[in-house]
């Protein structure tokens, strides 16, 4: 019999591509079209986004064949996710097709895209992840199963989505009854022993969540309560702005002992490391003069001007040039009050920096619009329904840490609407919450297990009035950190 075996770029493949074979009986060489087929699977390479250009005329031809709505198919996405729309046409209907892709999709842009554009050619049936490592130890990158089935229709609905989590290491799936066992549980959507979970959930409910950014990584939780929460967007009570980014940090960031004038620095929030507590002044120094060196050396400012002469090359006279600034010029004069992070750790927590201070761009700032409470509005940002929130819209990176970015926390970013608070319960939330900001922000699993963070989330559901149990909120967070933080095992 001789083996189908051939090497071909995945993207050019039709169904009448030629394909040579060679008779194992006496050497000749034969052909046959490629056709149709019942299941196809995929593990390709991870390809970055600098490999991504060798791809540029195939993605081009993939995308052309998606008509209209493939022109909203953003160019950040992730190279396997052209390939269900590229083998489409080798499916039988009915057919099956399961691809290995960078769990990237589950929180970004192009992750909705994808998604959108997958449901006029496939009906999902399952998307699978690893509770217990990474699959690929060789790479940082965190990867899903997506397994699909073939429309016959495109306006045919499509069913339930099975998120799968898997509790055990590939290594101990890997007899052929064990794979038949778990491939079974998945398929019956019913799990029998430890070796994963499942949650089933409608098309049309998972787009109830995705309007708060919760349609992929908080899938694979017990996540239902979110949508009978009183939630309001955070963008109606907050703008919400990247913070500043000039370049450059070894300048626009001096390290102690640089003798720069008092004057010239300003107090920066740079990173989720600056805070041990939730209310905190800023820890780190930035440099921000307005002054041109004619002025400085007229005023006997020899330290600012020692500093700038320091880093004065025509090199970074041109990168930092930008317009309606000196190129060593950074305006420090916007102080940010609340922050955000776009890469999380292993604490989750809204920051506010007391006094007010210049926020670097790896913070996402939140400027009031008109009269919000502050104090309000940074302790719902804390509860851990907001926590479960930030946890849900991102994706978990390779080392751990959480991805998010500033669009998706403006767009998508929702907090418990205080509108909807008496002032009774305005103050027995506040209350509840002081002895928060006395102490050190901790791990979420340690977080969880203080008598102090109990109260005041018991504080907030009771004024709420929700009426539901403290502890499903805590083990769905839980679960969703846990999976995260396996990346590092």
């Amino acid at each position: 019999m001789p083996l189908r075996i051939f090497q071909r770029d995945a993207f050019a493949l039709e169904p009448t591509t030629a394909i040579d074979f060679r008779n194992p009986t006496d050497g000749t060489v034969f052909s046959e079209s490629l056709g149709n087929f019942e299941a196809i699977t995929s593990n390709l390479p991870f390809i970055a986004q600098e490999g991504r250009r060798q791809y540029g005329n195939a993605l081009d031809r993939v995308t052309a064949g998606m008509g209209e709505e493939g022109e909203r198919f953003t160019r950040r996405a992730d190279v396997a996710a052209y390939l269900p729309f590229s083998l489409h046409p080798l499916l039988v209907e009915g057919g099956r097709l399961g691809i290995v892709i960078t769990n990237a999709w589950l929180g970004t842009d192009w992750g909705d895209a994808f998604y959108n554009l997958l449901g006029r050619y496939y009906d999902l049936k399952a998307v699978v992840t690893s509770g217990a490592g990474r699959w690929f130890q060789n790479s940082e990158v965190v990867t899903n199963i997506l397994i699909m089935e073939k429309k016959v229709d495109p306006a045919q609905p499509n069913g339930d989505i099975k998120f799968v989590v898997l509790t055990r290491p590939l290594e101990e799936l890997a007899d052929e009854e064990a794979v038949q066992i778990a491939a079974a549980q998945i398929e019956l959507g019913q799990t029998q022993n430890d070796t994963m979970t499942i949650r089933a959930i409608s098309p049309s409910n998972l787009a109830r969540f995705r309007q708060f950014g919760l349609g992929g990584n908080a899938q694979f939780s017990d996540c239902d309560w979110v949508l009978d929460l009183p939630l309001a967007p955070l963008k109606d009570l907050f703008t919400v702005r990247r913070g500043e980014r000039r370049g450059m940090n070894a300048l626009f960031y001096p390290r102690p002992g640089h003798g720069i004038e008092p004057e010239y620095i300003k107090p920066l929030a740079k990173s989720p490391t600056d805070f041990s507590r939730l209310r905190c002044p800023a820890a780190k120094e930035a440099f921000a003069c307005s002054r041109t060196e004619v002025d400085l050396a007229a005023r006997g400012h020899t330290g600012a001007l020692n500093w700038i002469r320091r880093f004065k090359t025509p090199e970074n006279m041109a990168k930092l040039g930008t317009n309606g600034l000196m190129w060593y010029e950074m305006k420090a004069d916007t102080l940010t009050d609340l922050v955000m992070f776009i890469n999380y750790g292993d604490r989750l927590f809204v920051g506010r920096v007391d006094p007010p201070a210049f926020a670097d761009q790896r913070l996402v700032r939140l400027e009031p619009k008109g009269a919000v409470d502050i104090d309000l509005a940074h302790a719902l940002l804390n509860s851990t329904i907001s926590m479960f929130i930030i946890e849900g819209m991102g994706f978990g990176r390779g080392l751990g840490a959480l991805d998010l970015n500033k669009d998706r926390i403006e767009d998508y970013m929702h907090i418990l609407n205080p509108a909807r608070l008496n002032q009774a319960g305005i103050d027995a939330i506040k209350t509840a919450f002081v002895p928060l900001l006395a102490r050190d922000v901790l791990n979420v699993a340690d977080e969880l297990e203080q008598a102090d963070r109990q109260r005041f989330d018991d504080a907030v559901i009771a004024a709420f009035a929700l009426g539901m149990d403290r502890q499903r909120i805590y083990d769905a967070l839980l679960s969703l950190v846990e999976i995260r933080q396996t990346a590092l095992e």
